[in-house]
């Protein structure tokens, strides 16, 4: 049940994702892009006029590419090769997942500059998850001319793309679709880990939660989303702080959910201790990035990407190694995480340079996280299931006569105080016998524990078979058995002794010889208006005891009084 639902998810996510790329907007123009850093006395008139030959590094604008902002920042010029087939404008520049950066745009007519970045672009389109320039015209002989801002961060690798107006509007509908989907997804699952943590006491729903809802802040800053649409102003205002905590809660939470779902205790003790370590090793530096401490900011800095590269792969192979060892739960939570990881990865290798084609590794982010969310669900879903089962079996177990396979005192108490409320408010009739075995003693001194041992589970399997499927038959200690009988009055269930009496008799379980056999005295009592279980029970062992003292082997039924009433009181 729980294979086929993941493997349903598995196709609607892909399918999903296949959509979305099908979607992407190509009727944008060829560009040739240049970059190179910001020198003293450089002006935008003065960049505009640099010829093509002598405006620095060339790269491809279609292509993530690696531009160091540092210093005074960087100067990016883009010369239009070939316009849009049937693009005839108005046109946007668009500077796809910009991260932190602050981009200004230098119109070519002397206009005043526009100054953008993703969290706040009040200076530009306003696009979700990229910046967009407005561009009255085109002209394929001036560079457009865009300045990016040190002071950021690190810069991420950056493409540019120029698109008419109506085709960066559908860009922009596709991508915030896709976003708001995956974001909706991934917060409705947490939301469910948490209502199950609560109702379970289990830390993986949790762990779980907090890396889903830390991985989708995560996205929600670095695609600008907490801007636009959702308007989160403290967030947008402080992105580094906010950003550094959700993934440093992500990395940390993700690898104690692994390391509780999976059960890495058991089954990869080793690789549990690494995981754990490169989860506590990122958000230290995570922290240490956001202390006012320059040279500890540059330590950070240089060992959150390694440590994000290297846990991919550490995680991967501790559930691989969980897998192989055993755990189900390791191979559910490949099926779900390794897309997400391998994402992960990948954009860590952009940052090097790596990978510079992949441009959609950002959006594939989004799904792969709403995947993995759905998938781990029903993993915990199925855990959750597996846990009330195995606490169903436990409570079963400590309700039940390891001998005999009947309720025990515990269990039994618990149910016939039910039955008699049960019975009062419905007024129908509830009887309770009260079995005491005769010379049962004697039988174990005798002839020994295995064989009194014995004698016991014939007396429960004979009772058992005399009695209607919906009764209840406990051992109550010892040789003593309690019968309740719901919806029975004292003439059957007096009836019902009587023929278990003889029943048993007939099995001729000997106690000293061969004329001498086991033999059983039954207390009856039927339940008196406003009765209680204890004060019932208590009858129908005081008519058992009536039993023994007439000899044995017979039935007494209690009187409508609980002044004689016995030693008998429910646990």
């Amino acid at each position: 049940m729980c294979g086929a639902a993941l493997r349903a998810w598995s196709l609607r996510a892909a399918l999903l994702f296949a959509c979305a790329m099908a979607m992407l907007v190509a009727d944008a123009a060829t560009l040739r892009g240049y970059w190179r850093p910001v020198h003293a006395g450089d002006t935008p008139a003065a960049m505009r006029a640099v010829p093509e030959h002598a405006a620095g590094t060339r790269f491809d604008p279609a292509r993530l590419s690696l531009m160091p902002v540092t210093g005074n920042g960087t100067w990016v010029w883009l010369w239009v090769e070939a316009p849009a087939a049937g693009a005839n404008g108005p046109w946007v520049l668009q500077v796809p997942e910009s991260g932190l950066l602050q981009v200004v745009y230098f119109p070519s007519d002397g206009t005043a500059a526009t100054a953008a970045r993703l969290l706040a672009p009040d200076g530009s389109w306003r696009g979700h998850g990229s910046l967009g320039f407005p561009i009255a015209q085109v002209d394929a002989s001036a560079p457009l001319l865009l300045r990016l801002e040190p002071g950021s961060g690190i810069a991420p690798p950056l493409r540019f793309t120029l698109h008419g107006a109506d085709a960066f509007a559908r860009e922009d509908a596709r991508w915030l679709a896709v976003a708001s989907a995956s974001l909706a997804i991934m917060a409705a699952m947490a939301l469910m880990a948490l209502l199950f943590a609560v109702e379970l006491r289990d830390a993986a729903f949790v762990w779980y939660a907090l890396y889903v809802l830390a991985y989708a802040m995560t996205l929600a800053i670095q695609n600008g989303y907490v801007a636009q649409p959702l308007g989160w102003t403290a967030v947008a205002a402080h992105p580094s702080g906010w950003g550094r905590l959700a993934v440093a809660v992500s990395v940390l939470s993700a690898t104690q959910f692994l390391a509780y779902f999976a059960d890495l205790r058991r089954y990869a003790r080793r690789l549990r201790v690494v995981v754990l370590a490169v989860g506590i090793a990122t958000a230290v530096a995570m922290a240490l990035g956001s202390l006012p401490v320059p040279a500890l900011a540059r330590l950070a800095g240089s060992l959150i990407n390694p440590l994000l590269i290297l846990g991919g792969p550490v995680i991967l192979l501790a559930s691989v190694v969980a897998l192989w060892r055993g755990s189900r739960y390791a191979g559910i939570f490949l099926l779900g995480w390794a897309p997400l990881l391998a994402v992960t990865v990948l954009g860590s290798l952009q940052v090097f340079g790596l990978l510079a084609g992949w441009t959609w590794l950002g959006e594939a982010s989004f799904v792969a996280g709403a995947y993995e969310a759905l998938v781990l669900s029903l993993g915990l879903a199925d855990r959750s299931l597996a846990l009330r089962h195995d606490r169903d079996i436990a409570r079963a177990q400590a309700e039940t006569d390891v001998l005999t396979g009947v309720f025990n005192r515990r269990g039994l108490g618990r149910r016939i105080e039910a039955l008699v409320a049960g019975a009062h408010r419905q007024r129908q009739p509830l009887s309770v016998l009260f079995l005491d075995l005769d010379r049962f003693k004697l039988l174990n001194d005798r002839q020994g524990h295995l064989a009194g041992d014995a004698a016991l589970l014939a007396v429960a399997r004979l009772v058992r078979a005399d009695m209607r499927t919906h009764d209840l038959l406990g051992r109550y200690g010892g040789e003593e058995f309690v019968a309740v009988l719901p919806r029975c009055d004292a003439p059957a269930a007096r009836i019902l002794a009587e023929r278990i009496c003889a029943h048993l008799r007939a099995q001729a379980i000997a106690v000293t010889a061969a004329d001498d056999v086991l033999t059983v005295s039954i207390g009856v009592a039927s339940l008196l208006a406003g009765e209680g279980s204890t004060a019932l029970v208590a009858r129908a062992d005081a008519a058992m005891y009536a039993a023994k003292r007439a000899g044995g082997d017979r039935v007494e039924t209690a009187a409508a009084s609980a002044k004689s009433a016995g030693h008998a009181q429910l646990a």
